[in-house]
């Protein structure tokens, strides 16, 4: 069972404007909407566009939270297994004009006696399943956090980061599955220079050495992918057409598992992930299995070493 852990989600607020956003006076939208946010979430909803299931981990409360949990109803494979708590679910605010604004909420206290119910979740996880732990990590709860993932990974489940760059340098000795995260936050995890493609490989190479099974580094337009067999490239994009890169990453890594979980195979799964994360950069959301197996035949990766 694959399961994904986002500890600060969001009810995002979309607001369209056909004209160029003003300071200082009223801008009125044309079309607003809203959608359950949080990078965990992205990953289980195109898990949900592709018939996997999953179970969605995290903290919602207040009075947020069952308008949430509502939007979430639409997807059938996405099974809520969140922990309520008294603070409310933040609520992000999307402004999209001719440039995108985004105001994003601090979120709520997370409390010790939730963060032990978080746990007591997690603990009931085991061989075979995944768990994609995704999102920022507030600073208070890493402790909390890393003990939780030490005893999963000691449980025989595959875990998949994508959260703080400290935070990952932490987990790393402990062997997770996958380490998802960019040419910026891997500067920081290693403490060296990301600004060029051969930099990014001598890092994310060491990031392997160190512990993680496979690396994935995003870039505008194009991924990288690292094992133990080679390091492999791959275009997201073909042109200056897109549309969202919100939830590119997200969707990336949905795909790699699902092809991962059929396949076993790594470079397949990474094609398979770029396809996805291609379907939603050319996506007004995110990526549908007509627009993954669209893209699919035309996605073509590159061994560099």
């Amino acid at each position: 069972m694959i399961f994904t852990c986002t500890l600060n989600p969001s009810l995002d607020y979309y607001m369209e404007f056909d004209e160029e956003l003003a300071e200082g006076r009223t801008n009125r939208s044309e079309l607003e909407y809203y959608e359950a946010g949080g990078k965990g979430i992205n990953v289980s909803i195109v898990l949900n566009n592709l018939g996997i299931p999953t179970r969605a981990l995290g903290f919602v409360g207040g009075f947020t939270k069952d308008f949430y949990i509502s939007l979430l109803a639409k997807y059938e494979h996405i099974l809520p297994t969140f922990t309520y708590i008294d603070g409310h679910t933040r609520i992000n605010v999307k402004l999209q004009g001719r440039m995108k604004t985004e105001m994003n909420a601090t979120g709520p206290y997370i409390t010790n006696k939730d963060m032990q119910n978080l746990l007591k979740k997690v603990d009931r996880l085991g061989k075979g399943d995944y768990l994609v732990f995704a999102g920022v990590t507030q600073d208070y709860l890493k402790p909390d956090i890393i003990k939780m993932i030490g005893k999963a990974i000691a449980d025989d489940v595959k875990i998949v980061l994508d959260t703080n760059p400290d935070l990952m340098r932490s987990i790393l000795p402990m062997k997770p599955f996958m380490i998802k995260t960019t040419p910026a936050e891997l500067a920081l995890m290693t403490g060296k220079k990301c600004g060029t493609e051969k930099q990014i490989i001598a890092a994310a190479k060491e990031v392997h050495k160190n512990g993680a099974q496979f690396v994935v580094i995003l870039e505008p337009g194009e991924a990288l992918f690292v094992y133990e067999e080679g390091v492999y490239k791959c275009a997201l994009s073909q042109d200056e057409q897109k549309v969202n890169t919100v939830g590119t990453g997200d969707s990336l890594v949905a795909g790699f598992l699902m092809d991962y979980l059929r396949t076993q195979d790594p470079v397949d799964s990474f094609r398979f992930g770029a396809s996805c994360g291609a379907a939603t950069l050319y996506s007004r959301g995110l990526a549908t299995r007509e627009k993954i197996d669209a893209l699919y035949e035309t996605t073509d990766i590159e061994k560099l070493d």
